[in-house]
């Protein structure tokens, strides 16, 4: 059997790659791609790296912030009666249709590698946003905070009060009958 062949392919996606996608999700940034695509016998397997920069808003102050973007993702097509996805890998796509257009799959491996969580290194958020955060925030103030009026992942008093052995709260002891 003879190897594969494989061709490379280079994109650039810019802001007017993300306008055109029209989705909420991502709307402006940088993205290089390379694609490897090896022609087997019965498919295709594409090798996607996707490196760059996305701007998303921040969770907290609600402006925008820049996020680097690297990820490495596969697709296998195959040719068939009609389109389906056999997996989140996996595409038939139909032979007398005979091609595929990757922006939408390029623009959900993007949104993939943005973190759940994105939030301004501390200091960067929009303080006008923050003091009315802080202002109408429900934890104490007196409290160690970053910077920005926010709780670090170890200083959060509700993760250190499950941590600490302290009494039970009694309004829990009403459960404690239903077992």
């Amino acid at each position: 059997m003879a190897p594969a062949e494989v061709r490379k392919y280079e994109y650039r996606l810019d802001n007017k790659f993300f306008i055109d996608i029209d989705d909420t999700e991502v709307q402006k940034g940088k993205v290089h791609v390379s694609l490897n695509v090896a022609r087997k016998t019965a498919s295709f397997e594409m090798e996607f790296r996707l490196t760059g920069m996305v701007y998303v808003p921040c969770d907290r102050c609600l402006d925008e912030m820049e996020q680097t973007i690297e990820t490495e993702n596969r697709l296998i097509v195959k040719f068939g009666k009609e389109y389906a996805e056999e997996s989140d890998e996996i595409l038939v796509i139909s032979e007398e249709e005979g091609a595929l257009n990757l922006a939408w799959f390029l623009y959900e491996f993007v949104v993939l590698a943005v973190p759940m969580k994105h939030v301004h290194v501390p200091g960067k958020c929009n303080r006008t946003m923050t003091s009315k955060l802080k202002k109408h925030s429900a934890r104490p103030a007196d409290k160690d905070e970053d910077d920005e009026g926010y709780y670090t992942d170890n200083e959060d008093p509700a993760v250190n009060d499950e941590l600490e052995t302290s009494t039970p709260d009694p309004r829990w002891d009403a459960l404690k009958d239903l077992i």
